[in-house]
């Protein structure tokens, strides 16, 4: 029976790699879904589609990490079905808070001549 899951991985600074890796891994295995890294965590988060056994696999080939990226934990939660075609890497996800964020006085940016 197919089912999807939400793994969250945290590991050392290699995020880059490591994503890759459990792109390659995932492919290997049948898997469909999305990886995604979180900045501010320091995590990455992936959402996996495919069946239990091979679910069960893949996660268990994650929390073991390669040479080079020691995995220090790992979350997996029941997901909802977003019923993916592609197993695929997407962008960096940065949260800014809005404290961060640069606004005009009135909360939003003019554009003109001398800033009217």
């Amino acid at each position: 029976m197919r089912a999807a899951v939400k793994i969250i991985l945290k590991s050392n600074s290699c995020q880059s790699g490591f994503r890759y890796y459990a792109l390659q891994k995932g492919r290997e295995m049948g898997i469909v879904g999305t990886i995604r890294g979180n900045s501010d965590q320091g995590s990455i988060t992936i959402h996996a589609e495919a069946g239990d056994t091979s679910l069960r696999q893949f996660v268990n080939i994650l929390r073991a990490g390669t040479p080079l990226c020691k995995v220090a934990g790992i979350m997996v939660v029941p997901d909802r079905m977003l019923n993916c075609i592609y197993f695929e890497i997407l962008t960096t996800e940065n949260h800014t808070t809005e404290n961060s964020l640069k606004r005009g006085k009135n909360g939003i940016f003019r554009i003109g001549f001398f800033g009217l």
